[in-house]
């Protein structure tokens, strides 16, 4: 899988500032069929920094009402990243 490929999007919420400034872990939701080896080189290729550890998690998608229709939206893949010590992404850091 080609790194431009594996990280959708950053997620950027409060409980994300407070991880990446006590513990440098940043958040990312990811291709659905990504593995860990692929995110690790996907944000060591990206933005040049160590990887210590990536906990992926599956978040389930929801079900909604369209009239007399249950329609559900597609789950998502969502990836916790601890970088080494020393280590910044600055295009997070504002």
């Amino acid at each position: 899988m080609n790194i431009y490929d594996v990280i959708l999007q950053p997620i950027l919420s409060e409980k994300g500032q407070i991880y990446r400034d006590l513990h440098q872990v940043y958040f990312f939701l990811v291709h659905p069929k990504a593995t860990k080896n692929d995110v690790r080189k996907a944000v060591e290729g990206l933005w040049n920094v160590s990887v210590e550890r990536v906990n992926t998690s599956i978040l389930p998608g929801k079900t909604k009402r369209r009239g007399y229709h249950l329609v559900s939206s597609s789950k998502q893949k969502k990836a916790m990243v601890k970088l080494k010590e020393g280590d910044v992404i600055e295009s997070f850091e504002v």
